[in-house]
């Protein structure tokens, strides 16, 4: 049995046209999985799906803007219908890169992170799992995965980010308990943490030589991520190998929550 094969699965990972949920999606594919990609853009979704197709890869784009509760529906709809099941997902897609301090924080704003990054998580979860209940474990101890995407914001107290590390703490915690409250249905349930990662969301800082110098004086390995190290960290989680962890938080962050 290979521990890091992910052959016959089927992945969703939300926000998946770009940045790391595109390189979640290569990934996977790569070991394996049936990948279906989403974004808020059907012509996005499907010029995704059509690279991989033409590496040989099975994939399905499926427009879906996860704070809309009929996309998500017909994302875990047309996924069952083009592949049967769903064993993994990744609940990527979100709000982030536009610090706001508490003081000057108006309702609209809170309210737009919250739903991306928090409620849309969660009933985008709670669809997947009730499918994956559904389905039934098939022989396998814990066949079926969800990962979360949370955020070393959410671990340390950033200016600025009072609303978005809100929310991946909240995520971090829900994480948790939805691995108490899933496991009995083989569905193990965890959440990576990145740091600062090479991404669109990213690019404006890296602009600027004086804060890339600053950011990466918090940063032990003194880099930034590539989107890559962030997808084999959370497409590890969804092999074999990883079949007794859950409930956990992995931070991949350079070091950067232990400056």
């Amino acid at each position: 049995m290979n521990m890091f094969d992910l052959t016959g699965k089927v992945a969703i990972i939300t926000g998946s046209t770009r940045g790391i949920g595109n390189a979640i999606a290569k990934t996977m594919a790569a070991m394996g999985a049936s990948v279906v990609i989403t974004g808020r853009k059907q012509a996005a979704c499907d010029t995704a799906a059509q690279a991989l197709i033409d590496q040989g890869y099975n994939a399905l784009g499926v427009a879906c803007e996860v704070t809309k509760a009929e996309d998500r529906t017909n994302l875990i709809e047309k996924t069952v219908a083009k592949y049967g099941r769903v064993d993994i997902l990744v609940n990527n897609a979100g709000l982030g890169g536009q610090p706001k301090k508490m003081i000057d924080m108006d309702e609209q704003y809170f309210d737009n992170y919250v739903d991306a990054d928090l409620k849309g998580l969660y009933f985008m979860s709670q669809l997947a799992a009730q499918q994956m209940k559904a389905q039934g474990r098939e022989g396998a101890e814990n066949p079926y995965r969800i990962i979360n995407l949370s955020s070393a914001a959410g671990i340390k107290a950033p200016i600025g980010d009072t609303v978005y590390g809100s929310c991946k703490a909240a995520v971090t915690h829900l994480t948790k308990i939805m691995a108490n409250e899933l496991a009995r249905f083989g569905i193990l349930c965890n959440a990576v943490a990145p740091g600062y990662v090479l991404t669109d969301m990213t690019k404006d800082v890296m602009a600027d030589e004086k804060n890339v110098a600053a950011v990466t004086r918090m940063i032990s390995v003194r880099r930034y991520a590539q989107p890559e190290e962030i997808a084999s960290v959370i497409s590890f989680l969804c092999t074999p190998a990883a079949g007794y962890i859950t409930g956990v938080l992995i931070p991949v962050d350079g070091g950067m929550t232990i400056n």
